[in-house]
C-alpha cells in the first residue's frame, strides 16, 4: 500500500468516526483550525516585508511554539476528558448511545475551554521566558545601550535618568532639530 492509499484510508476512517460522533468531529475540527491558523500566522510573519529580520528571528519561532502549545494542550486535556466522559456516561446509561455521544461532545467543549483559556496561556508565558533567555545567551537580541551616545534614541531608565544634557544631545543628533532652541 503506497502513501496516498494509506492517507486516504486513514482519512476515510477519521471522517467516518467524525460523522458517527460529534465530539470527535469537534475535537478534530478545532485541532485542524488551530493548525491552519498557526500556519497562516507564521506564513504571514515570514512574508511581511514591514517586519525586520531581527524581529522575525523571535516572532516566527514564537508563533510556531504558540501553535504547537495550542494543539498539544488541547489534545492532552481534551482526549482524557472525552474518554472519561464516555466511560461515566456508558456506566450510567450503557444502552443510550446518544447520551455517550453527548457526553463526549460536552467534554470536547470543556477541554477546549480549559486548554485554550487556562493551560495554554500559562505554558505560552513560561515558554516565552525560556526562549527569551536562550536568545539572550546566544546574543540574538541586541543589548540596549547603557549610555546614550547621541546616535540612537535615548533609553531613559534608572541607570540613566532623564536629564537636560541627554535631551540636548538627543535633539542635536536629529536632522530636523537645527532650529530647536532650549
Amino acid at each position: 500500500m503506497n502513501l496516498m492509499e494509506n492517507a486516504a484510508k486513514t482519512g476515510g476512517k477519521i471522517l467516518k468516526q467524525s460523522v458517527e460522533n460529534n465530539g470527535n468531529f469537534l475535537f478534530l475540527s478545532a485541532a485542524a483550525g488551530w493548525a491552519l491558523a498557526s500556519m497562516a500566522q507564521t506564513i504571514g510573519l515570514i512574508t511581511n516585508k514591514e517586519i525586520g529580520k531581527e524581529e522575525k528571528k523571535f516572532l516566527v519561532p514564537q508563533e510556531i511554539m504558540d501553535g504547537t502549545f495550542n494543539i498539544a494542550t488541547y489534545a492532552a486535556i481534551t482526549v482524557p476528558i472525552m474518554n472519561l466522559a464516555s466511560k461515566v456516561a456508558g456506566k450510567k446509561m450503557p444502552d443510550n448511545k446518544q447520551a455517550i455521544e453527548g457526553a463526549r461532545t460536552l467534554a470536547a467543549i470543556a477541554g477546549g475551554v480549559i486548554s485554550s483559556n487556562i493551560i495554554t496561556p500559562i505554558l505560552r508565558n513560561k515558554s516565552s521566558v525560556v526562549i527569551k533567555k536562550i536568545m539572550e545567551k546566544k546574543n540574538l537580541t541586541p543589548p540596549s545601550p547603557e549610555i546614550y551616545d547621541g546616535r540612537t534614541y535615548p533609553n531613559f531608565r534608572a541607570k540613566q535618568p532623564l536629564n537636560m544634557q541627554s535631551y540636548i544631545n538627543f535633539t542635536k543628533s536629529m536632522p530636523h532639530s537645527g532650529s530647536l532652541k532650549i
